[in-house]
């Protein structure tokens, strides 16, 4: 590919896509090329993952027969974004150390906030060495997308994208109208408008999703975790942790508080994680003085966690993992400025595709209002490296006029993609429609596991049938170990006339291998979804 589209002769980038063919080649629509959000996260795999689960779908149900069918008829084809995976990679890095943080939504100290801006303006200074940067943006992401539908031969690009995914589908259909088929555009940020806007949204999708969701369901099974009746009582045993403590949930593990809360069969874990978190307070309060990883990590071992023998073993265990990260916000440890493909592309990214606000006291001031308001993870948002970036790289097309027909996919409580966002796109997007799932809480939705969603997504790709209403609502599934689900937010009348509850996730079939492959898939679009800034 060419490093820079406007300017082909500036030298090439290589681009990576593995392709699963259609079953069915004398019947074959096309290809859909899937990507699972980051930005920098590598759908490589998402094709062959795709095609083993549809492969392998019940076809005596009418969703998973519908699937089995989008695996005969179309090429599914995984890709490396540039920057990312078996693409050229794109990575930022110094020798200087970021400064030690403290919890920003509580220390809102001139000292943390000084911290805070420091390793923002290290991070863009890294980025901003590499002399491939500019080029790393979604509409030259676009016009690779747009080569490769080129290279499979086909008039149109089909297409799945989650999170990142619909703001890069969303582009490439502003750029290349004419070259648009069938777009599911699932988790949606608010690509109405600007990355700026998807973000400072954050705050409250995860606080919301942590306190009405995340916190109702331990409330809910008190009798097991023991953390109170009610939400609000659950909150008050986190809110009194130590601010290191409740920053510590945010960062000790690839499946900490804030990750869990992206999955809904991650939610239970976070009422595991909040009884480690109990007991490990009860630790340090009694010990303020250790402040070594063996000292700390003996105590810790010692602890009681809760009366239930299993949960207290467990719980035991996860507070074991929390010791290290502990002790390095406590101590003030850190390294070197140093980003992976996938923190390097969502920087470069997010900076060179729309404009950001600059001010550095406007970032305090958004800041301390967010901490007050959504202290989750509010407080984060005054480390924003768009401060110190350039003006963005790319130029986004306006809507055009002979946009084709898009489904849109949103979750109610999604924490990452708030609905609001969505909501704005889908009114700024005359040609889409919506399916949201009323009281789901997790980031994206497809395969989701009803005739409502999966159904309605499969004869969308066969056979260009769109919902009824430019806005539809799908029920929700319970959430683990639940036989019913517990309203949250708004009550939404909608056109559910398709079994909401019919499916419960048997179309793509009960098997180990299948229920193996659909949570790899689950793991890796948690794992690329729009990160909350505390995850960056």
């Amino acid at each position: 590919m060419p490093l820079d589209w406007n300017k082909p002769d500036r030298g090439t980038m290589s681009f990576s896509m593995l392709r699963v063919k259609a079953g069915d080649a004398a019947a074959r629509k096309g290809a859909i090329f899937f990507n699972p959000g980051g930005p920098g996260g590598d759908g490589l795999l998402f094709g062959a993952i795709y095609g083993y689960l549809w492969n392998q779908a019940d076809t005596t149900t009418p969703a998973g027969k519908a699937l089995k069918a989008l695996a005969d008829g179309y090429d599914l084809v995984g890709f490396s974004p540039r920057g990312t995976g078996q693409s050229s990679r794109y990575t930022c890095g110094s020798n200087e150390l970021a400064s030690p943080e403290q919890y920003p939504s509580e220390d809102r100290s001139q000292t943390n906030i000084d911290a805070m801006l420091r390793n923002a303006r290290l991070v863009a200074q890294s980025c901003l060495k590499n002399p491939i940067t500019p080029y790393i943006n979604t509409d030259q992401t676009a016009r690779d997308l747009n080569l490769a539908r080129q290279l499979m031969g086909d008039a149109k690009l089909n297409y799945v994208g989650y999170s990142y995914g619909t703001w890069l589908g969303s582009w490439y259909a502003r750029r290349f109208p004419e070259s648009t088929g069938r777009l599911l555009l699932d988790g949606n940020t608010a690509f109405a408008g600007t990355f700026q806007d998807s973000f400072n949204l954050q705050p409250l999708g995860f606080e919301r999703a942590f306190r009405e969701v995340a916190l109702a369901y331990a409330a809910r099974h008190d009798d097991v975790f023991g953390l109170g009746k009610t939400a609000a009582d659950v909150y008050a045993v986190y809110n009194a942790f130590p601010g290191a403590l409740k920053f510590t949930l945010q960062q000790y593990s690839s499946s900490n508080i804030i990750q869990n809360l992206y999955s809904n069969q991650s939610i239970p874990n976070i009422s595991l994680q909040l009884v480690a978190a109990r007991g490990f307070a009860a630790v340090i309060k009694a010990n303020p003085e250790v402040k070594d990883n063996a000292s700390l990590a003996e105590l810790v071992a010692k602890q009681t966690y809760s009366g239930v023998p299993k949960l207290n073993a467990a719980a035991q265990q996860e507070a074991l993992t929390m010791v290290d990260t502990y002790l390095a916000i406590v101590n003030g440890l850190t390294g070197p400025v140093e980003l992976s493909y996938g923190s390097a592309v969502f920087n470069a990214i997010l900076n060179n595709d729309t404009a950001w606000e600059k001010d550095p006291q406007k970032w305090v001031e958004f800041g301390n209002q967010e901490a007050k308001s959504h202290p989750l993870i509010g407080g984060s948002y005054t480390e924003t490296s768009a401060i110190y970036w350039p003006a963005p790289s790319a130029s986004r097309p306006d809507v055009p006029a002979n946009l084709p027909p898009i489904l849109m996919l949103q979750n109610e409580y999604d924490p990452a993609t708030p609905a609001e966002g969505a909501l704005a796109a889908l009114k700024a997007f005359p040609s889409a429609k919506m399916l949201f799932v009323d009281d789901e809480a997790q980031h994206t939705a497809f395969p989701y596991g009803t005739d409502c969603v999966d159904l309605q997504v499969a004869q969308y790709f066969l056979n260009g049938t769109m919902p009824a209403q430019k806005f539809n609502v799908c029920g929700a599934l319970p959430l683990p170990g639940e036989e019913q689900v517990y309203p949250v937010g708004k009550t939404y009348a909608g056109t559910d006339n398709l079994s909401a509850q019919g499916l419960h996730r048997a179309a793509l079939g009960a098997t180990p291998e299948t229920k193996a492959e659909l949570q790899l898939l689950k793991d890796i679009i948690k794992r690329n979804g729009l990160k909350a800034n505390s995850l960056r």
